[in-house]
C-alpha cells in the first residue's frame, strides 16, 4: 500500500466541487463497495488468475462492467482508504502515506466528509464492515465518521491490540488470554496478528479468530442489507485479506492449486457470489450498484502468499503501475451494461462524485474534490477522456496520459504505457522535453498538495 498516489485536474486547481446538476432520482440506488486487501491486477480469474477459480466474480464482470485501467489514490493502506471514502488525497490533510498502527493517536480527520457522511444527508442507512484502518481512537472509527453501524477489525491483520481501547460488557477472550493480558504491557511481537474485532465502537471479541473472519463480515453484510432492505442503504465491505497473514476457513482451506492464498482468494469470492445472492433474493438487484475493487496492488515480496500484478510492474508500496491498477467490476443489472469493458482511466478517486451523482447528493463545494463523475462511463455510454494527472507516491512520480514519469531511488524514469505497459523502456534520453514537461507538472501538484 505504500507507493502511488493518484492526482486528478483539481489538484491543478480546478475545484471539483460538481454538484449534480440532477434533480431527485426516479428510484433512489443502493451502493454497495467492497474492497479487498492487497489484491492484485491479476488475481482475479477474468483478469488472468491462475490456479484457482473466481466464478462469481467472473459472473459479475460477465453482467457488469469490467475496468482495465482503475486506479488506486495510493499503493499503501490508509491513504487509499481515505481516496476511496472522500474522493480527496489524503495528502490533503497532511497525511502523507504512512499507516495508523495500534498505538497511532491520531486519524482521518472528522472535517473529511465520507461517502457515508455523504449520502445520510439523503436518507440512507450506512453501513461498514471490515477493516477500518483509519484511525482507531473513538472520534475517528466508522461510527464517527458517517457510519450508523461497524463491525470489523480496527486496522491491518498483522497487527496486535491496543489496550487502551474499550471493551463491550460480554467481550469474549480467544486463545486463553484474559482482560489482564488485554490490558497489560506484553511485548507486541508476542501479539503480532492478534487483532480485535469490533462492534461499534468496543471490542467484542479478542484476538478474532481470522479463519472464520471471511464469514463473519459476509453474514454481517446481509444481516446489514436485509434489516435496511426498506431504506436506501450504502454498505462499505472491506475485507482484511488478501493482505498477510492469510487466513481461510475449513471449507476453503487447501482446496485450490495456488496454496492459501487462493483459497482465500476463492473464499472472498464466495463472499461476493452471497451477497448479490441476497440481493437478487430480496428484489434489489436492479436497484443496487456494487462496486468491486482493491486497496493497491500485491505485495510482491510476500510470495507464495501474495497475487500477482499481471503483466505490471512491481506491487505494492511501489510507484509502478503493478501498486496502483487494480482490478474493477461495477455491477447493476439493467443500468451497468453487461459484459463491457471500460478503457478509461479511472480512480477510487472517482467513486464518491460518481456516488454523488447517482444519488442525488450535493459534493461537498469548501473543498477540493481530486475525483471525477463517472457516471457515463458506468452506463456505457461516450465519456470525454481528460488526461488528469496521476501524481505517484511520496512525489517519487506523475502519470499524465499515457506518459509516467517516476523518479526510483538515484534513477529518473520515463515510460509510454501505450506501447510498454510494463514499463520496461526507460525513454527519459529519447524524450527529455516530454520528461521535463512531468518534472514541472510534478513540482506544481507537489506545491497543491503540500
Amino acid at each position: 500500500m505504500k507507493k502511488l498516489v493518484l492526482v486528478c485536474l483539481a489538484v491543478f486547481g480546478v475545484l471539483v466541487g460538481c454538484k449534480s446538476a440532477n434533480t431527485e432520482p426516479s428510484e433512489v440506488t443502493n451502493f454497495i463497495v467492497i474492497f479487498t486487501d492487497d489484491l492484485g491486477y491479476g488475481d482475479v480469474g477474468v483478469y488472468g488468475a491462475e490456479g484457482y477459480e473466481t466464478p462469481y466474480l467472473d459472473a459479475m464482470a460477465n453482467d457488469g462492467m469490467r475496468f482495465t485501467d482503475f486506479s488506486v489514490s495510493s499503493s499503501i493502506c490508509t491513504p487509499s482508504r481515505a481516496g476511496l471514502l472522500t474522493g480527496r488525497y489524503a495528502q490533503r490533510w497532511n497525511h502523507d502515506n504512512g499507516v495508523f498502527w495500534p498505538h497511532s493517536k491520531d486519524g482521518m480527520p472528522a472535517s473529511e466528509i465520507t461517502i457515508a457522511e455523504m449520502l445520510k444527508e439523503k436518507g440512507y442507512k450506512t453501513g461498514m464492515v471490515g477493516k477500518w484502518h483509519l484511525g482507531h481512537q473513538p472520534e475517528f472509527l466508522p461510527t464517527a465518521q458517517g457510519f450508523n453501524m461497524y463491525y470489523g477489525i480496527p486496522y491491518s491483520n498483522d497487527m496486535w491490540r491496543d489496550p487502551e481501547m474499550p471493551l463491550a460488557e460480554d467481550v469474549v477472550f480467544n486463545e486463553g488470554f484474559t482482560v489482564k493480558d488485554y490490558k497489560s504491557s506484553i511485548q507486541k511481537n508476542k501479539l503480532k496478528s492478534k487483532v480485535p474485532l469490533m462492534l461499534g465502537n468496543k471490542v467484542v471479541k479478542w484476538p478474532v479468530d481470522q479463519s472464520v473472519l471471511t464469514r463473519k463480515y459476509t453474514d454481517k453484510a446481509k444481516q446489514f442489507i436485509l434489516e435496511n432492505k426498506e431504506e436506501p442503504f450504502f454498505l462499505y465491505m472491506a475485507h482484511s485479506m488478501p493482505h498477510i497473514p492469510l487466513y481461510a476457513s475449513k471449507d476453503f482451506a487447501g482446496k485450490t492449486k495456488r496454496g492459501l492464498f487462493g483459497d482465500v482468494i476463492q473464499e472472498i469470492d464466495w463472499s461476493v457470489g452471497e451477497i448479490l445472492k441476497t440481493l437478487k433474493a430480496q428484489g434489489l438487484d436492479k436497484n443496487t450498484m456494487v462496486i468491486f475493487t482493491s486497496d493497491n496492488g500485491p505485495w510482491v515480496k510476500k510470495r507464495p502468499n501474495a497475487g500477482s500484478a499481471g503483466v505490471f510492474r512491481d506491487g505494492k508500496f511501489s510507484s509502478y503501475e503493478g501498486g496502483s491498477r487494480v482490478p474493477c467490476i461495477v455491477w447493476q443489472p439493467g443500468t451497468v451494461p453487461s459484459g463491457a469493458v471500460s478503457n478509461e482511466q479511472t480512480s477510487t478517486l472517482d467513486i464518491l462524485p460518481t456516488i454523488a451523482n447517482i444519488a442525488g447528493a450535493s459534493v461537498p463545494k469548501d473543498r477540493t474534490i481530486d475525483g471525477l463523475n463517472i457516471t457515463e462511463v458506468f452506463k456505457g455510454n461516450t465519456y470525454t477522456k481528460l488526461d488528469r494527472p496521476y501524481f505517484l507516491y511520496r512525489g517519487d512520480g506523475i502519470r499524465i496520459g499515457d506518459w509516467k514519469y517516476v523518479k526510483d531511488k538515484d534513477s529518473e524514469q520515463l515510460f509510454n504505457l501505450s506501447t510498454d505497459k510494463e514499463e520496461s523502456k526507460n525513454l527519459m534520453e529519447q524524450y527529455p522535453d516530454k520528461a521535463q514537461e512531468l518534472i514541472d507538472s510534478l513540482e506544481s501538484v507537489r506545491l497543491k498538495l503540500n
